[in-house]
């Protein structure tokens, strides 16, 4: 049983493509993550009817350097990035 263990290549971990996430631990948007929680529960998990909020919670992340700032676009949101232009 032990040939076995010792036969496995070893696993080497790799990092997130877009880096680490840290936890809100300070609770800065808090407001805006349970709003957008609040949202998915009400629409059945359905995501695509929570975009407003999903943005107002990455963008409170990016303002509070929470997560690295990127444009909507990369995330997702290009065409509400034309409709505020």
């Amino acid at each position: 049983m032990t040939s076995q263990i010792y036969s496995q290549k070893k696993f080497i971990p790799t990092p997130p493509e877009k880096g680490s996430f840290p936890l809100d631990h300070e609770g800065l948007c808090k407001k805006q993550f349970l709003i957008y929680s609040s949202c998915l529960r009400r629409n059945a998990h359905d995501n695509s009817q929570c975009r407003v909020e999903a943005q107002a919670y990455l963008g409170c992340r990016m303002e509070n350097n929470l997560m690295e700032k990127t444009e909507w676009s990369k995330l997702g949101f290009e065409d509400k990035q034309k409709e505020q232009q």
